[in-house]
């Protein structure tokens, strides 16, 4: 996503309607295409308003999703990495350090903690973001496996604590799977919205840009008009 910056955003609005406000006081303006008439342009700038607005609503939204998910995976006291010692222990105690069970167990816990885990910003790439979630997914899966062992074990598997028993288990399955749906589908919603928005302040840079030319072209380049116009930054 592009990485300029919501003050950098703000600032080009701005600049931008100082234009608009500036071309309505100027005598005789008349724009060259509808697109670059004072109502259009007004127009063009209210609608990013609203882009920005579900810009900052959306990456909100995002970050919340990233940090549920990284409260299941890391954080809790109750997080797939608080939890997999203690479940391989109860295996250990019940099976043998020699059981099968055991060895496919902590091969797939070696799995899960073997994977690099960052935390997704929203102005991560989408290579950035896609490598993450196969992290997180491939953490979901190996989990996963973990649980469906453990269900094979019926009685062979029995714990004192309440969360790690299976129902919690299963539960905690379903809670990362839903973490993990959250996650992209907060970003696809944001990714979408900010590359909106980034091609219409393309279109509102090009049609700034003409204004300018038009002012240029009508009042003289060392016009009053145009000197108050030509260094605004949009």
């Amino acid at each position: 996503m592009a990485s300029t910056s919501e003050v950098t955003f703000g600032a080009r609005i701005a600049n931008a309607e100082a234009l608009s406000t500036n071309l309505k006081g100027f005598v005789g303006y008349v724009a060259q295409t509808t697109d670059t008439s004072i109502v259009n342009y007004d127009a063009l700038i209210a609608s990013m308003k609203t882009e920005n607005s579900s810009v900052a609503t959306k990456k909100l939204a995002y970050s919340v999703a990233v940090d549920v998910r990284q409260k299941h995976f890391l954080k809790e006291p109750t997080s797939i990495s608080k939890i997999l010692s203690p479940i391989v222990a109860a295996v250990r105690a019940k099976m043998g350090k020699s059981s099968k069970e055991l060895a496919d167990i902590t091969a797939l816990m070696t799995k899960i903690r073997g994977e690099k885990l960052k935390k997704p910003k929203a102005g991560d790439t989408p290579e950035t973001v896609s490598q993450s979630e196969r992290s997180y997914g491939s953490m979901t899966q190996n989990f996963s496996d973990i649980v469906t062992t453990l269900t094979a074990l019926g009685a062979n598997y029995s714990v004192v604590k309440v969360n790690l028993k299976l129902p919690a288990l299963l539960t905690k399955v379903a809670d990362i799977t839903a973490a993990n749906n959250a996650v992209t589908t907060t970003y696809g919603s944001l990714k979408t919205t900010v590359d909106s928005r980034s091609n219409k302040y393309d279109d509102l840079s090009e049609r700034t840009q003409r204004i300018k030319e038009a002012v240029k072209s009508q009042y003289g380049v060392s016009s009053t008009e145009y000197k108050l116009i030509k260094g605004l930054k949009v």
